[in-house]
């Protein structure tokens, strides 16, 4: 018998050698989605978990929104004033505004804390540039800390005539009966007993970070400096619906049962109410027609859900609250809104997962790969504050 020598054949070694690599090609090809998924779904994660952090501080504020003001017109009445203003307010008047108070990229929300001191007015304010002199809005003396409001606050004064203020109190009396304000003047006299109370005003909207470019969802409070609220957000816009009715009086000749379904009481038919430009028997919800007071505001056609939708174009048309000379007067409309519609889109942090694809994308990345891509993430929720529940 002929042994044979050690080693291999040449055909050996090549059958070996496309073995491997067949084996290495097969790896290869299983590893590689693994390292796509490493990638793409800590980001996708990501994503998902900033959407769920925007969509908590919308919802908080907004459910809040014209909550706690229970004092001045009876526990359940009527907001006079607006709680969602559909702009970014700056702490000057909404006339000042650019563009009016009508846009669908930025809300300012108005609320107070339940343990948040109150206090009224003692006289009527007839100089607006002038202190703001309050007397107690219940048994709590204001000379209790708890009680008194306190310097460097944003307040709210309201008189229940649809006229209203934000300013921020700059200092407060030894006694806590004199508020200080950083306004040069409110924007128009007020009548005694007006409601005083320390609020939260937060704005939120989207602006890029100058130093990084990076789009954010951005809070200011108080009409102030903003922060961030979450990084990387690239779409924001908000829609409104309302109440389809007009207001209407209820119990008209009635003095004490005498109510309306929502907005500002008007004064009773014949009685003017000086601190405004209406005539008697008139405000900015109601008009005087023969023996009757009419509503101003028109009636709307109901969608589906009961509500009726609430163009921009709406909110900029009148009629104006208090009245249309007032620096800071707003549209009736808003007092007819009952629900408030995000939609909220963001994008993933890192330029690696996002590609080119329309509409996937705000901002392309440089992924080509389809098993990297991390799409945009847009939802759209629904908030129907509790104060405007009707």
């Amino acid at each position: 018998m002929v042994e044979r020598a050690g080693g291999f054949t040449l055909v050996e070694f090549l059958v070996a050698t496309a073995v491997t690599l067949v084996a290495v090609g097969l790896a290869v090809t299983l590893v590689a989605p693994a390292n796509s998924a490493f990638r793409s779904l800590p980001e996708a994660a990501d994503v998902q978990q900033r959407v769920r952090v925007a969509v908590d501080a919308l919802r908080s504020d907004l459910t809040a929104a014209g909550g706690a003001f229970s004092l001045g017109w009876g526990p359940g009445a009527a907001l006079t004033w607006p709680a969602v203003l559909p702009c970014r307010w700056t702490g000057s008047p909404l006339s000042s505004v650019v563009g009016g108070c009508a846009r669908a990229d930025s809300i300012t929300i108005l609320s107070m804390a339940s343990a948040a001191p109150q206090a009224l007015t003692d006289a009527v304010i007839d100089d607006p540039a002038s202190p703001i002199r309050i007397v107690p809005a219940s048994t709590c003396s204001l000379d209790r800390a708890a009680c008194r409001l306190h310097a460097g606050s944003v307040m709210l004064i309201v008189d229940g005539t649809s006229a209203f203020d934000l300013f921020t109190a700059t200092a407060m009396s030894s006694d806590g009966r004199q508020v200080t304000h950083a306004q040069s003047r409110l924007s128009g006299p007020y009548a005694a007993g007006a409601l005083v109370g320390e609020v939260s005003a937060r704005s939120y909207y989207l602006a890029v970070e100058s130093a990084t470019g990076v789009p954010q969802l951005r809070r200011a409070d108080g009409g102030g400096s903003s922060f961030p609220v979450i990084d990387h957000a690239v779409a924001l816009s908000f829609q409104y619906f309302g109440d389809p009715t007009p207001p209407v009086v209820i119990n008209p000749d009635d003095p004490v049962r005498r109510t309306v379904s929502y907005g500002p009481m008007p004064p009773p038919m014949g009685t003017d109410n000086p601190l405004d430009a209406w005539p008697a028997g008139e405000n900015c919800t109601f008009a005087v027609e023969g023996d009757h007071q009419v509503a101003r505001v028109a009636a709307l056609l109901a969608g589906a859900s009961g509500l009726a939708p609430l163009p921009l174009p709406g909110f900029a048309d009148g009629p104006w609250c208090p009245d249309p000379t007032s620096p800071n007067r707003y549209d009736a409309d808003l007092l007819r809104i009952r629900l408030v519609r995000v939609t909220l889109r963001m994008q993933a942090q890192a330029a690696s997962v996002r590609g080119s694809v329309a509409g996937w994308f705000s901002n392309p990345g440089t992924a080509h790969d389809s098993l990297r891509l991390v799409p945009d993430l847009e939802v759209t929720f629904d908030v129907a504050p509790r104060s405007m529940r009707r």
